[in-house]
């Protein structure tokens, strides 16, 4: 006679077991045709079960999200116990209607009950009460945060979420972070070095490769171009295992016709080939898995990959000869900022500072003091202008905030007015000029290679993308505000005490003047012109 105890051991026995056979479990547990579990999904699942961190470059049409949350999800937590599991997705339509909608099937579909309960973004799997008060006060705490979530990162709840998942710690977590190259950088921070500290803690990021400049495709790069451009499995320069999936991979390729319903097909890549080239960037995300140059739909993503190419990217530090003019964008609760030096005709941005948990004016203004450098000017945008500026007056002090800055001991002007428009197009005519200090710019190189309009979901296809006239509301927005107005007093040179020298017979205007013809740009632009038609 088997008794509920002995009942119990043995079920505690086979989920022990299936630790380490995330595709038995997917069979045998889950329901899943095994012929339907092709190689791809197996190399993931086991990077999982082998790692502590897995990076997953898929191209389109390959099952990642369907891997993640038929196998991956139920596998990891049913088997390892007390855990908490958190899933998370730039947006919640990715978060509920494809990640979580694999989650229900899987439940829903499996050969035997999983235990818990599960509701739209949750499955609750803590003991009853009765159960749970009878444990020891160190296993309490663990048991009761027994569960798996689901939550979108939106520009505005990021910072928020950040808070919340420092305190999401278990005897096992495992972090899902599903089409990881829209993902906030605070999130992408607090997953990794938050709840990733021990051996029994891993993390996941699975996504298309659209951003190269992105905490993801840094998580993925390798300095062995082989390994990078390849599709073998390899450990990145950063520690993540990373798989590459390419859509010539899946059965349904391999075979020219239709094995597993919903992979890409032999037709399907070869169209994308034939508008994007074999080896063009459309083709390198979309099929190979691997990052393009530059992020489609962005302001400055052809422009920053130009720049890497010119080696305008790199070793270009701080110079203590001459002054530093910091470019600003305040608000309540974001403040982004990028510290610059005019040097013989180039613009060399030496570092950045961006804040997304609401230090304000004071925490500017304390890294300011911090970096020691010899200010001559802080500019900001047309919103901070005392009299017209929707920015002037902070919600959390109701005072003007140049009169904030002024008591912190900072003189802050704003920019000269200009339509959002002008503003990109200033911006791209200027960044020729500029100089990047890699090393502590992180933040603004990956604002520069994501910043661009929404995309338009009703009209856009995988092999044709549509984008709104509106800016993405994403994080990436604030920084780059900042290097607009840059762009913008650049180009009519409202400076005082501007240095730059050595380029042509450039002279500083002074403030309040705006003839372009005296610009260095522009004489620059002209020059370029008459060589071409000399050319």
């Amino acid at each position: 006679m088997v008794t509920a105890t002995s009942l119990d051991r043995a079920i505690d026995a086979r989920r022990i077991a299936f630790q380490q056979d995330p595709i038995g479990f997917a069979v045998e547990v889950l329901g899943m045709r095994r012929d339907w579990i092709w190689p791809k999904m197996v190399e993931m699942a086991e990077g999982v079960r082998d790692h502590q961190r897995v990076a997953v470059r898929a191209g389109h049409y390959v099952s990642k999200t369907y891997g993640l949350g038929r196998i991956i999800v139920p596998w990891f937590k049913t088997c390892f116990l007390p855990s908490t599991v958190v899933t998370t997705a730039p947006s919640d339509n990715q978060v509920r209607n494809q990640l979580w909608r694999e989650i229900h099937a899987a439940y829903s579909s499996a050969k035997v009950p999983l235990g818990g309960t599960i509701t739209a973004l949750q499955w609750d799997m803590q003991p009853h009460k009765e159960v749970l008060d009878a444990l020891p006060p160190e296993s309490r705490a663990n048991w009761a945060k027994n569960f798996a979530i689901g939550f979108s990162t939106s520009p505005d709840s990021a910072a928020d979420h950040a808070t919340k998942m420092q305190g999401w710690h278990n005897e096992w977590v495992l972090v899902v972070i599903d089409e990881a190259c829209g993902m906030a950088p605070q999130i992408w921070k607090t997953a990794n070095e938050g709840l990733i500290n021990d051996d029994q803690c891993k993390i996941v990021a699975i996504g298309n490769p659209t951003d190269p400049e992105c905490e993801f495709a840094q998580a993925c790069y390798s300095s062995d171009p082989i390994k990078n451009e390849g599709k073998e499995p390899y450990i990145s320069d950063k520690g993540w295992y990373v798989i590459t999936i390419d859509a010539r991979d899946t059965p349904n390729y391999i075979a020219r016709r239709r094995i597993i319903p919903g992979l890409a097909s032999y037709e399907w890549v070869q169209g994308i080939f034939e508008e994007y080239g074999e080896d063009g960037d459309g083709s390198r995300y979309r099929v190979k898995g691997l990052f393009p140059t530059s992020k489609e739909g962005t302001f400055y993503g052809d422009l920053l990959a130009q720049s890497r190419r010119d080696g305008r990217v790199g070793e270009y530090p701080h110079d203590p000869s001459y002054p530093v003019y910091t470019f600003n964008d305040y608000g309540d609760k974001w403040t982004a900022s990028i510290f610059v030096q005019f040097i013989k005709g180039r613009i060399r941005i030496i570092s950045d500072y961006w804040d997304y948990e609401g230090q304000g004016a004071p925490g500017w203004a304390a890294v300011c003091t911090a970096r020691g450098y010899n200010y001559v000017d802080h500019i900001a945008g047309p919103d901070l202008d005392p009299n017209t500026g929707s920015n002037r007056k902070p919600f959390a002090t109701g005072q003007l905030l140049v009169t904030t800055l002024q008591q912190l001991g900072y003189t802050v002007q704003a920019c000269e007015s200009h339509s959002f428009d002008d503003g990109i197009r200033v911006g791209r005519q200027v960044w020729p000029l500029i100089e990047i200090n890699q090393p502590e710019c992180s933040t603004f190189l990956q604002a520069a290679g994501g910043y661009g309009r929404k995309k338009n979901l009703a009209l856009s296809t995988a092999n044709h993308p549509e984008y709104h006239n509106q800016v993405a509301q994403t994080w990436h927005r604030h920084i780059m505000d900042a290097y607009r107005h840059l762009a913008v007093m650049y180009r009519i040179h409202q400076y005082k005490g501007d240095t730059i020298e050595g380029l042509y017979d450039y002279k500083a205007l002074g403030v309040g003047k705006t003839s372009y013809s005296n610009n260095v740009l522009f004489r620059g632009m002209l020059a370029g012109r008459k060589g071409a038609k000399r050319g």
